[in-house]
């Protein structure tokens, strides 16, 4: 896996340098001008991701983000202000500094799993997204599951919610005709107030309505219009949850 890291901060910069040394991921450029970057992104193709600092001089990174439509990113951040617009940016994982050594890993796990299901499969139709960051609290309540926003609870109607991913340190529920919800909790935390009758999780990072699965094949199911990786452990579950004419 190849690496560039954009940050104004040498601290952070060193500090990213150790971690993907052990990780043996090549760092293929540096930049500490933020402006500078701008200008050159474009013109590398030899990057799977790029390790991102919003809260720059000159140029942020979201201005970053915006003129880049292809690599994918992990967003560094002092604190988690940004993670709903970052998310709205589809960046890959959004890490608060300082972040542990375990918690990197997970956000390379997310790459590679997107890499490997790139070359699987074309890429899933674009939604059209608005999310919310909330507070970690979910109720469920008569079939349907309430998230707390802000202090109000939301209701989210079970029929309605087409799957749940694991984005790090938040989690995103795509509804078929309502906005998506990106929530600060986890995908553990989600299975537990979701009926198990209706929802089933296919990967570590994946909980799918089985009433929205419209196509199975080998190694993904398609929900809705997402296209979603299944383990071979959860395979067979799946299949057994299903009514399936051999």
């Amino acid at each position: 896996m190849k690496c560039i890291i954009i940050d104004d901060d040498k601290f952070y910069i060193d500090f990213l340098k150790k971690y993907c040394e052990k990780l043996q991921i090549e760092i293929v450029k540096v930049y500490q001008d933020s402006v500078l970057a701008f200008q050159e992104l474009n013109t590398m193709s030899n990057c799977d991701v790029i390790f991102l600092d919003i809260n720059m001089p000159d140029i942020s990174g979201f201005d970053i983000l915006n003129n880049n439509p292809r690599t994918q990113v992990v967003i560094l951040s002092a604190d988690d202000s940004n993670a709903v617009k970052a998310f709205d940016h589809n960046v890959v994982d959004y890490l608060q500094k300082p972040f542990p050594f375990d918690r990197f890993m997970r956000a390379i796990n997310r790459v590679k799993e997107n890499m490997a299901r790139k070359e699987l499969q074309a890429p899933a139709p674009a939604i059209e997204e608005k999310s919310f960051l909330n507070h970690e609290k979910v109720i469920q309540k008569n079939g349907s599951v309430f998230v707390n926003i802000n202090k109000k609870l939301i209701k989210l109607d079970i029929n309605d919610v087409v799957l749940v991913e694991a984005k790090g340190d938040y989690v995103l529920i795509k509804r078929a005709n309502s906005e998506n919800l990106i929530v600060h909790s986890t995908l553990k935390r989600m299975k537990e107030k979701l009926p198990e009758d209706t929802f089933l999780q296919v990967h570590r990072s994946f909980i799918v309505n089985l009433k929205k699965i419209v196509d199975i094949e080998e190694s993904t199911v398609v929900v809705n219009r997402d296209v979603v990786p299944i383990s071979r452990g959860n395979r067979a579950n799946l299949l057994s949850r299903l009514n399936v004419v051999n």
